[in-house]
């Protein structure tokens, strides 16, 4: 038998079937391999894949509204939103095969945003009452507080343009003839210069004034008399003339006033309350242990807003 065994392996024609045997092995997991390659390559669409991308766009996490939107699309605009998922998959699978996820902060960040936002898509809609929403806004009032704000229009005289004997001559000779004749709001623009804002200013806030005109002038403006015209006063820019036909003071509304925003204010501290009741479910099933000792540091989970 050890005879024959050793007459075997030193025959040719074995050693060809056995190499033949290796070579037909080899290609059949050169093959195998192939086939797998090309599966990466192939990006299989359907409308449930589609559905999803939708979903993912609109940050709504409503199957029956994603379906209802894909209805609802021409035939341009399905097939625009086809050809960016292709690309998005495809740049997707590309960045994966390049190992770009590791160790990267932004793409971390954006997973835990996308986490968030599929965790705000199950929340059901909020329920809200008259009772919850005043009872709100009676805890919350001042942050609905209206600012003052100020109706006037002004003559302004540039002192690029005037020299300074010039420029307080000529507003002065201005402002005798706007009070004699009571000229009115939207007479202004026959007089002065050029303004490198607004000449005209309806319910402004003293904000928006001291923005324009500086402090000074928007101390003086929410000071004026109503329905005559005043000055000159002066900002950074020159001389003005001011007729101010109205003047509010800051006051707090009331719940009506105030109720659009609200309502708004009230739901989303609710979302945001559900939304972390949720993150920190999802956090209770973690446990922290140090892989070494950690004096002074605590390794519950917690969420931090």
């Amino acid at each position: 038998m050890y005879w024959s065994f050793s007459r075997l392996g030193r025959d040719p024609l074995i050693h060809f079937l056995i190499i033949a045997l290796l070579l037909f092995v080899g290609a059949e997991l050169i093959e195998k391999k192939g086939d797998g390659s090309d599966q990466e390559h192939i990006i299989l669409l359907n409308k449930d894949n589609l559905i999803e991308y939708i979903q993912y766009q609109k940050k709504t996490f409503n199957p029956i509204y994603s379906r209802r939107y894909w209805q609802n699309l021409t035939d341009i605009e399905r097939a625009n939103l086809i050809a960016d998922y292709i690309q998005e998959e495809i740049l997707y699978r590309e960045a994966i095969n390049l190992g770009l996820q590791e160790n990267d902060q932004i793409i971390r960040r954006r997973l835990i945003q996308k986490l968030e936002y599929v965790t705000e898509g199950f929340f059901e809609d909020i329920n809200i009452n008259e009772d919850n929403l005043e009872a709100y806004f009676r805890l919350h009032q001042e942050k609905y507080r209206i600012d003052a704000s100020i109706t006037f229009t002004h003559v302004f005289f540039d002192h690029k343009i005037h020299s300074k004997i010039k420029l307080k001559e000529t507003a002065k000779r201005t402002l005798d003839h706007l009070l004699k004749k009571s000229e009115a709001f939207e007479k202004s623009s026959l007089y002065g210069d050029r303004f490198v804002f607004h000449r005209n200013y309806v319910e402004r806030t003293p904000q928006l004034v001291a923005s324009h005109f500086g402090d000074a002038f928007a101390k003086w403006a929410f000071q004026l008399p109503l329905n005559t015209w005043s000055g000159p006063f002066e900002s950074p820019y020159g001389l003005h003339l001011v007729l101010a036909i109205s003047n509010k003071s800051s006051r707090l509304p009331n719940f009506r006033e105030a109720a659009p925003l609200v309502r708004a204010d009230y739901r989303h501290e609710k979302m945001e309350e559900k939304k972390r009741r949720k993150i920190e479910e999802l956090m209770n099933r973690y446990q922290v242990v140090w892989s070494s000792p950690m004096p002074n540091v605590s390794t519950e989970v917690t969420y931090a807003k």
